[in-house]
């Protein structure tokens, strides 16, 4: 009997582990009408499938003779979630286990097909595995810790966010009630004035351009019933372009009643001075 030489047996391994590296297999991993996953398995790698980059290889290597064999299902009953997860996740990130599950994997296609020449010669094979429910859940504690603070975190914004709304109401109505009274007393015009800044600081912890802007609008106002004009001016100009590019109707009707004020207040002013003083033009439209 001929005894095989040393460069035959390397000549066999060398095409036993070409054979090995040419088998491709597709892991379809779904549950009733949805795929959870959709893999690649050779023996270099593990890649997710895509139509568009698969014929370019997981490498780069040419893949376009590649042809699709008959799918076949792991399991019809069902494999265990965490089971499945635990395998896909083991296959892509060891080369020894992926070695030996293909090895499996091929034993298992040769017994449901019984065509080895599927299996090589460039063949795609694809395997559906079937999830089920696990009879028992676990939780992830570390994820439970997480959830408990971001619980609380959102609590406390809420609740926060409700203190901050009651006080802008509050806020709101005491600083209307000054406001009327500031038509006649310059004092609580300052005090409509301090109070629209405690409603700018809320604003600004709301962060609401919006709200903000009103703010502005009511310190423009305490200013032009003490007798400044030429800062809100500007403010009220500013706050009225926001107000078009962001649409709020609202807050244009606001600048234009405040405007109004403005020029009838000026004029008012303008009236009462005896001695000559440099004019502001206020035009009729803002």
């Amino acid at each position: 009997m001929k005894i095989p030489s040393a460069i035959t047996l390397q000549n066999i391994k060398l095409d036993e582990l070409r054979q090995e590296m040419d088998i491709c297999l597709r892991l379809i991993i779904y549950r009733d009408n949805m795929i959870f996953n959709d893999i690649i398995v050779r023996l270099q790698a593990v890649f997710k499938y895509n139509i568009d980059e698969w014929f370019k290889g997981p490498a780069g290597d040419n893949v376009e003779n590649t042809y699709v064999a008959k799918p076949v299902c792991l399991c019809a009953k069902g494999l265990n979630s965490y089971l499945v997860s635990a395998y896909t996740v083991t296959l892509s990130k060891s080369f020894v286990y992926r070695k030996s599950a293909m090895k499996v994997l091929k034993t298992f296609l040769q017994t449901r097909n019984n065509n080895l020449f599927d299996i090589y010669e460039g063949y795609l094979q694809i395997i559906f595995i079937r999830l089920r429910m696990p009879r028992k859940q676990f939780l992830d504690y570390n994820w439970q810790v997480l959830s408990v603070i971001l619980n609380n975190r959102l609590m406390q914004m809420v609740l926060e966010r409700q203190e901050t709304d009651c006080a802008m109401s509050w806020l709101s109505t005491l600083g209307g009630a000054f406001s009327a009274l500031g038509e006649e007393f310059e004092h609580c015009a300052k005090m409509a004035g301090k109070i629209s800044m405690r409603q700018f600081e809320l604003a600004l912890r709301l962060d609401n351009p919006l709200l903000i802007a009103r703010c502005r609008l009511y310190s423009a106002l305490s200013l032009i019933q003490r007798g400044y004009f030429t800062t809100p001016k500007y403010m009220i100009q500013r706050i009225y372009k926001f107000a078009i590019k962001e649409k709020d109707v609202r807050l244009q009707n606001m600048c234009q009643g405040v405007w109004a004020k403005l020029r009838h207040n000026y004029k008012q002013y303008k009236q009462k001075k005896s001695v000559s003083f440099k004019t502001l033009y206020i035009s009729s439209k803002l």
